[in-house]
């Protein structure tokens, strides 16, 4: 695979698929990503980032310009290390994945290692084909797995953002999503106790489907950019659809 590209806008899409933030930990949150490693691969007229842990699921399609791609391919990168090597250019560069990734621009060259195997392979597959699928679906819920959804609201960047935020302060990465049907309202919430919580009511563009509870680990803002499709049901794994990215995650259930 070899591509022309900005290097900030490559450090970026990168950086971003990490999914970086704070995560729960028992009572309180620490730093944490869903892991250091990430797929690249070309799809059409798109570069597209895949990460994976046992719980999350992380997809960014970044559009390239006609000329920017002269190969297509796939590739395993070590996140960290490649961002460390690109901090040493600035402007247009040149990427060429091979048994190691070449990075050069008119003054520059560097060489870094790639990876032979993402470490959860099998959720990468389980990504790439369900984003095929979600990409190609037209009207009507996605499934994944057995999880059929019922239910979806549509919530500005800006709202999702807002939430979260708010619900940050108890400091725990740890939220639930409230959807109520007859009253059409989504409630975000994050609770230690009773007595220390913060609830908010997110203001929604649309939503249709069923009522549905779940809760879930691990910021989700700072990842998704523009218009969010979130999808929801009992329990079940949430799923968050932009224009360019979708998140999946497992429900956070309290035994």
């Amino acid at each position: 695979m070899e591509l022309e590209i900005e290097v900030n806008i490559f450090r970026e899409l990168i950086e971003e698929i990490a999914v970086k933030g704070k995560y729960n930990s028992g009572d309180t949150s620490k730093n944490g990503q869903v892991s250091n490693y990430a797929l690249l691969k070309t799809e059409g007229d798109y570069l597209v980032a895949y990460n994976a842990d046992n719980i999350n699921m992380a997809v960014i399609r970044l559009r390239l310009d006609e000329g920017q791609l002269t190969t297509s391919g796939r590739t395993i990168i070590d996140i960290e290390k490649t961002v460390k090597y690109l901090k040493g250019f600035t402007g247009l560069v040149t990427l060429e994945f091979g048994d190691y990734l070449t990075i050069k621009n008119d003054s520059s060259t560097a060489r870094v290692p790639l990876v032979e195997e993402h470490p959860t392979p099998n959720m990468i597959s389980r990504g790439e084909v369900f984003h095929k699928t979600l990409r190609s679906m037209g009207e009507g819920m996605p499934t994944f797995g057995k999880t059929e959804y019922k239910t979806e609201v549509v919530i500005s960047e800006d709202e999702i953002l807002s939430a979260s935020k708010s619900c940050d302060v108890v400091g725990l990465a740890r939220y639930k999503f409230d959807y109520d049907e007859q009253e059409e309202s989504l409630i975000m919430s994050s609770r230690k106790s009773i007595t220390d919580k913060f609830d908010v009511v997110i203001e929604t563009t649309m939503s249709e489907g069923e009522d549905a509870t779940v809760e879930f680990n691990g910021q989700v803002s700072k990842f998704l950019k523009g218009t969010v499709r979130l999808y929801i049901k009992d329990d079940a794994p949430i799923l968050f659809v932009t224009p360019t990215r979708m998140l999946l995650k497992a429900p956070y259930i309290n035994r």
